[in-house]
């Protein structure tokens, strides 16, 4: 028997309760956590992180939160077996712990520093990556008194991009139900299987019936219930638009990937990575919030036009700073949920034709906008894209299901070459004080971050101080590449952790893979660190003589004035034979 688990093991009776008795697993390389709301003699959540094959566990008698400044009381209790990880039911009554338990969350856990370290000294610092909790945190162990029978912690949450202001909402009260069944604690305990949100639901569904005769339920894709948050799908860059009947075509926006998740009537708009930007662009989860669909997952950008009509990256981060963002528009290219039934199994083309009828009621004013698309001709739009001084193109399997992570499914076209890369270091600048000179940059490459050179270009020195404020408190010590610089490289750089991201639009690669003509555009907060890769090089736009040539007749040549609104157009009167029917909207 696990001595571990004796203490556990001694407080139960296993031919009454359902509770797992457990063994003792094998250490993994990546740990795992749950978040167990119990209703036991009060309501409380159990933190369970995954040490040594057993589960370290402590009852978190208020439950986490995402504000800083608040400490919640942790009272460890026993290890608890690995298949503790996935469990949910009823303890009857009279047994240890009796009540009702659910999965509130659950994900892998990355300690900083020596776990073995932490617990001893009473201070564990540890990120979580789970469906709800997310980000750093800290386990801080209280001087207990002398009657104290468990040891008493403080769960703290970390300042950082997933914490969350005071008075910004709580986030118990937002997501009450099991991230595995979608029970809540009270209808697991009257055994019923219905929704957490049901009755909220039902509502919306019903408005929306009396409102207007509902577009078809879809038929396809499987029951399941909406998830939390979906990984997105990624496009792999490509030299050109590739051909064939298989493929469909869609402009490339210049915005911030989001997806959309509404849910009896609740709206949440998550990042790339996951964050809940709500709160940062309400006015269209407002419009979301309007369509009363009675749950969906909508996979979309969120950009800012300039009067071109061309969406512009600088212009949405202008908006968000100012917190100006009325010009916000969400163009939506593919649904994933919606009413009881996951799509993602469907092909693209039947989850558009779904996407397209939930959207039925968005006018022409509406800031949220159905991505149209072509089926033909994929070269000739990335051409005429280019023209119009869009990003790109976007080129997706048409008869494919919907995967997450990046695949050659989606494939991206972009007129210009821009990447992202890590930020592994600064140059101070020469000119100003506390502000960036040049930024260190890094790729992953098999297990560790090579060095790809600096940028020390696009940034005002606004920006430039700004970056410095980012950067100088993740200052280490040592430059965080696998291999070793040369000494010119590290000549007066100041290192960080590896943590943010940038895009930067570039040239060319030099023969050794280093940057060449090299230019600052953003920090990107909605990627993570350790997703970014080196990309091989694209095709950069069109050539003189193809920018020259038109595939438009001489009467309906597209002028420099014409817009991404133009383009849409385009798209959804369709291309016709050797001519397009409205240039300029």
């Amino acid at each position: 028997m696990s001595r571990s688990l004796e203490t556990y093991r001694a407080k139960r009776n296993f031919t009454v309760s359902s509770e797992p008795s457990g063994r003792q697993g094998r250490s993994a390389g990546k740990g795992r956590f749950v978040v167990q709301k119990h209703d036991a003699r009060r309501l409380h959540y159990d933190l369970r992180l995954e040490v040594d094959g057993v589960l370290k566990s402590w009852a978190v008698t208020r439950g986490p939160s995402l504000v800083p400044t608040d400490k919640r009381l942790a009272v460890e209790t026993e290890d608890h077996p690995i298949e503790y990880l996935r469990w949910e039911g009823a303890i009857p009554k009279g047994q240890y712990g009796g009540g009702t338990m659910i999965v509130w969350d659950s994900g892998t856990w990355t300690p900083v520093g020596d776990v073995a370290t932490g617990l001893a000294k009473g201070h564990l610092e540890f990120a979580l990556e789970g469906e709800r909790l997310r980000g750093r945190w800290h386990l801080v162990r209280m001087k207990g008194r002398g009657n104290d029978k468990k040891t008493p912690w403080l769960l703290m949450k970390a300042d950082d991009e997933h914490a969350r202001a005071e008075g910004e909402g709580d986030i118990l009260e937002e997501q009450e139900a099991s991230v595995l069944s979608g029970r809540t604690i009270a209808e697991l305990a009257a055994g019923g299987a219905l929704r957490a949100d049901h009755k909220s639901r039902a509502k919306v569904a019903k408005d929306a019936k009396s409102r207007k005769a509902p577009a078809a339920k879809p038929s396809g894709g499987k029951k399941g219930i909406l998830p939390a948050f979906v990984e997105p799908a990624l496009a792999t860059l490509a030299e050109q638009a590739p051909s064939g009947k298989d493929w469909l075509f869609e402009i490339k926006h210049d915005g911030y990937r989001i997806q959309a998740r509404i849910d009896g009537g609740r709206v949440k708009l998550l990042t790339r990575s996951g964050l809940d930007w709500t709160v940062k662009f309400k006015p269209v989860s407002q419009v979301l919030k309007a369509l009363k669909l009675p749950s969906a997952l909508i996979d979309g950008e969120i950009v800012v036009e300039t009067a071109s009509g061309v969406s512009s990256f600088s212009a949405l981060q202008q908006a968000l700073t100012s917190g100006e963002i009325d010009a916000a528009n969400f163009y939506a290219f593919d649904l994933l949920y919606l009413d009881g039934r996951d799509l993602r199994g469907l092909p693209l083309t039947e989850r558009k034709d779904l996407l397209r009828q939930a959207l039925d009621d968005v006018g022409p004013d509406s800031r949220i906008r159905y991505s149209e698309h072509l089926v033909e001709d994929g070269a000739a739009m990335a051409r005429h894209a280019c023209q119009l001084g869009l990003e790109g193109i976007i080129a997706k399997r048409a008869s494919a299901p919907y995967r997450s992570g990046r695949s050659d499914l989606w494939r991206k076209v972009k007129c210009s070459s821009t990447q992202e890369f890590v930020v592994a270091g600064f140059m101070p600048s020469t000119s100003a004080p506390r502000a960036v000179g040049s930024l260190i940059l890094g790729v992953h490459e098999g297990e560790g971050l090579a060095h790809v050179g600096r940028v020390g270009t696009g940034f005002t020195n606004a920006v430039a101080r700004e970056l410095w404020k980012q950067l100088d408190p993740l200052r280490i010590d040592a430059p965080p590449f696998s291999d070793p610089l040369p000494p010119l490289a590290s000549r007066n750089a100041k290192w960080v952790a590896p943590r943010l991201v940038c895009e930067v639009t570039l040239r060319a690669w030099t023969s050794d893979g280093q940057l060449r003509h090299a230019s600052f555009k953003t920090l990107r907060p909605d990627v993570k660190a350790e997703e970014v890769v080196r990309m091989k090089k694209p095709k950069l736009g069109v050539s003189p003589s193809e920018r020259r040539r038109t595939w438009l007749s001489s009467e309906q040549a597209v002028t420099r004035k014409a817009s991404a609104s133009s383009m849409a157009c385009w798209l959804c009167e369709g291309r016709r034979k050797g001519r397009v029917t409205r240039s300029i909207m």
